[in-house]
């Protein structure tokens, strides 16, 4: 993704530089405008304008594509990360604990994991106070988002492997993230650090709290049972 990013914004300066380019051209090199020949320059004129630009637009385009597929490419080709994350707490602190997941299908590893975050944008509604990460990882506050990574790449994530153990405290509660647009994107690297390897955003799933699967449970019997009792007297 950030790669695709990366040549996009290249592309784009590339044709505006070209552009420019012809711009100065004209510039330099005015048409002479007299009343012969002032219809054949101006349509001599436009032509040159048109064919250059569109040129430069068809480079653009199927550079953006070939960026695009080798993106794709390097995404199926690496890590496959997923998450989980469940709240807890009455205010005015709240817990977070997280488990990070690479599928069985990956050929990479992770190798670090930028929670809430994805290219251009930091997700959380707040600032974390802390963060921690279990043995052989560690865990950084980056304003509204957490980066956590191994201490060597012995303890990567592999393909098919689950790790739990991170976590974080913050002031905000779940139903507050729960709410907050793309709180739940995050993005994971195949080597140590950010910006390293190729890249996969993945979405981080809330999982109730077990004191709150205790109540939903007892509730979800006790409807089961009303349903049935309505059911026999129909």
């Amino acid at each position: 993704m950030l790669f695709v990013a990366k040549i996009f914004f290249l592309g784009t300066f590339s044709w505006v530089m070209h552009l420019t380019r012809q711009k100065a051209y004209f510039v330099s090199k005015p048409i002479e405008i007299t009343p012969k020949t002032t219809m054949n320059n101006a349509y001599r004129f436009a032509s040159i304008l048109t064919n250059r630009a569109t040129t430069a637009v068809t480079r653009m385009v199927l550079g953006l594509t070939l960026a695009a597929g080798m993106a794709t490419s390097l995404h199926a080709q690496g890590q496959a990360a997923s998450g989980t994350i469940i709240g807890s707490g009455s205010g005015p602190s709240y817990s977070y604990s997280l488990s990070f997941s690479d599928a069985p299908t990956a050929t990479a590893p992770i190798g670090t994991v930028w929670y809430a975050w994805i290219p251009f944008a930091f997700n959380l509604p707040g600032t974390p106070t802390s963060a921690s990460a279990p043995a052989g990882w560690t865990a950084t506050v980056d304003g509204n988002s957490v980066v956590y990574s191994p201490t060597s790449a012995a303890n990567d994530i592999q393909p098919g492997q689950t790790l739990s153990g991170f976590g974080y405290q913050a002031t905000f509660s779940p139903a507050t993230l729960a709410s907050t647009p793309n709180s739940e994107q995050s993005d994971a690297y195949s080597k140590i650090g950010t910006f390293s390897g190729a890249d996969d955003v993945f979405t981080v799933q809330a999982v109730p709290e077990p004191s709150t699967l205790a109540l939903l449970i007892p509730g979800a019997i006790a409807l089961g049972r009303i349903v049935r009792r309505k059911l026999r007297a129909a």
